[in-house]
């Protein structure tokens, strides 16, 4: 049992990360990013290529894959989101997922349909208490999702730049009149999602196998994850991510490993029943 919650809570922690990234950017400009699941998958590809292919230290690589991410994700916005300001979001929300599909299929081409391993930054002899066995990947996964949390609170709520990302949330045209430089949050926006993004993918890859097709199921969990916890709150989205996986876990367990992927569904249609906002959504008016 206790393995179990374990389990549960670092794949909970990644998708929680995931979902950090997804709310970042539309917390910003009010779009969900379908291809954040590719991105992830990206992440791993790139760290892979430097600590497997090139054979740089794994810390180094995983710097250089985090920094690539954010220049992909301005790359991402230059070509998805700014084209299309203006216009219906759901244009925006499409783009996103043809993109995704581009990305993808990318993969396939730079790195092959065979699943590859990356491995761990942190190594050594696991901790064993009562049964339960925690691995040192684990303990990066918890301290690493903690910190995220911690740090995009902060960053969001106490310093002016993530105010001004608010603001520009809230209104972007009236943002653009007080003196906020509107595409630089954008901006910002899309390389830090875009950046934790890949840094799931290079805390999944250790677990399970790369491959390209993996960021499609992943990055619908981070949706799901978003829209159990309620989209824009960022402890709703780490308490549903830690909630997902552990009923993931268990219910593969207890119930049946074929229908774990759809669990999460279930649970959203569920929750999005009984709280329609989410379970930390907050309420949102309009003025007409």
């Amino acid at each position: 049992m206790g393995q179990l919650v374990i389990n549960g809570l670092a794949l909970g922690s990644i998708y929680a990360i995931v979902a950090l990234g997804l709310l970042l950017i539309f917390n910003t400009v009010q779009i969900v990013n379908f291809a954040q699941g590719q991105l992830l998958m990206l992440g791993a590809f790139l760290g892979i290529t430097g600590a497997v292919t090139h054979e740089l230290p794994i810390g180094f690589a995983w710097i250089v894959t985090l920094v690539a991410m954010m220049a992909l994700g301005l790359v991402f916005m230059a070509i998805v989101y700014f084209p299309l300001r203006g216009k219906p979001p759901f244009l925006i929300i499409l783009t996103t997922v043809a993109m995704g599909i581009v990305l993808e299929n990318l993969a396939l081409i730079i790195w092959g349909p065979l699943p590859v391993s990356l491995p761990s930054p942190l190594t050594g002899r696991p901790l064993r208490f009562s049964g339960v066995v925690l691995s040192m990947h684990q303990i990066v996964i918890f301290s690493t999702t903690a910190f995220i949390l911690l740090a995009q609170w902060l960053f969001l709520t106490r310093t002016r730049f993530g105010i001004m990302m608010q603001a520009t949330s809230q209104d972007l045209q009236t943002a653009r009149l007080v003196g906020i430089r509107v595409n630089r949050t954008i901006a910002v926006a899309f390389a830090l999602g875009s950046a934790l993004a890949g840094l799931g993918g290079l805390l999944v890859a250790p677990i399970f196998l790369a491959e390209p097709t993996m960021g499609g199921i992943l990055g619908l969990k981070a949706f799901v994850v978003s829209v159990i916890g309620g989209f824009g709150s960022l402890p709703g989205a780490v308490i549903a991510g830690l909630s997902l996986g552990l009923i993931e876990t268990f219910g593969a367990r207890y119930i049946s490993s074929d229908y774990r992927d759809a669990y999460a569904f279930v649970i959203m249609i569920i929750v999005l029943c009984v709280w329609p906002r989410g379970l930390f959504g907050e309420k949102s008016s309009e003025r007409v």
